[in-house]
């Protein structure tokens, strides 16, 4: 066989195509194979007290030092109310913003605001906590402690005015605030792409049959670039869930249920993070009850990942894409 044959041998678009397509197969093969090992390296530590504990795990009491209460319960509800919150704050901006973008922002703004958004996304939650706790915190309990708040008494069945001078400045209003800030960037942006792929005809049908810029922005492009938002939405919960140190630094890190926004709260990653060098000293149970905490965060982890990968591939059908 002649050297040119030889050389369309090892180098023709066939082998390219060949070489390209193993490559790509072992590197799934090896990020699959990370994704289950630390999934069953947490499941193995989180297992015996999982088999210990059972349904304590539930309990409404963490003190493990004390009582030996391992329940995870207050850090699930402190968790609940920072995301439901910080979600309730920025999906309404993120959203404003990624059309404001795709749709009314001028061409000379346009890069200029991308590039801070990418800045954003790139700042260090260490230093977004560190705002939060030497500025935010202070702003809030300076704006908040001399307020009277109405409250429903259910003693009374009416509303009671008590005063707010006992509030500190943390709790879920100032994590909720600072973690809307760092979700931002994630869904401006992916809503953004998904707002500029919708084709120029659909908005010049609308503008031919008599609709307002308004109307089409909202009704047409927003509409058709629904299962991206959601996406957005569903990818930023998943950062949400799992942020820590921002969050550790303002929610007060107190064991008891918030009631409301301006309560103390304990999240689900400040707990691992605060007492983790603990349980390694000598607390076996509450190590393995820490990883019981990791446990289920991965899970919500996967589960808000495969939801927004099944969402846009919904939309994707949905727009004939697939």
């Amino acid at each position: 066989m002649s050297q040119r044959n030889w050389r369309k041998i090892l180098f023709g678009a066939s082998t390219r195509d060949l070489v390209g397509r193993t490559l790509l197969l072992v590197f799934a093969i090896i990020t699959s194979f990370v994704i289950v090992l630390i999934f069953s390296q947490v499941w193995a530590r989180a297992f015996p007290a999982i088999i210990i504990l059972g349904p304590e795990l539930l309990g409404p009491v963490w003190d493990p030092t004390v009582t030996e209460q391992y329940g995870i319960l207050v850090f699930i509800a402190g968790t609940l109310w920072v995301t439901g919150l910080s979600l309730l704050i920025a999906i309404p901006i993120g959203i404003a913003g990624s059309l404001f973008l795709a749709e009314y922002c001028p061409h000379r703004l346009k890069e200029p605001l991308r590039l801070i958004l990418i800045l954003m996304a790139g700042i260090p939650s260490i230093v977004y906590g560190l705002w939060a706790l030497y500025t935010l915190v202070p702003f809030l309990r300076d704006l908040i402690s001399p307020l009277y708040i109405p409250v429903w008494d259910s003693l009374t069945n009416s509303f009671v005015w008590i005063s707010m001078e006992w509030y500190s400045g943390y709790g879920v209003l100032p994590a909720a605030i600072v973690l809307a800030i760092m979700l931002l960037p994630t869904i401006v942006a992916v809503s953004y792409d998904s707002m500029v792929m919708v084709p120029d005809t659909l908005r010049e049908a609308s503008y031919a049959l008599g609709a307002s810029r308004t109307e089409t922005s909202i009704k047409v492009v927003l509409m058709t670039a629904l299962p991206g938002v959601g996406a957005a939405v569903l990818l930023s919960l998943g950062r949400a869930v799992g942020e820590t140190m921002a969050v550790l630094l303002v929610t007060g890190n107190n064991t008891t249920f918030p009631r409301w926004i301006f309560d103390q709260s304990y999240v689900l990653t400040s707990v691992i993070a605060n007492q983790l060098g603990l349980a390694v000293g000598g607390y076996p149970l509450m190590e393995s009850a820490l990883f019981v905490v990791a446990l289920v965060l991965l899970l919500l982890s996967m589960f808000f990942s495969i939801t927004a990968k099944m969402v846009v591939s919904w939309g994707m059908r949905k727009q004939g894409l697939r």
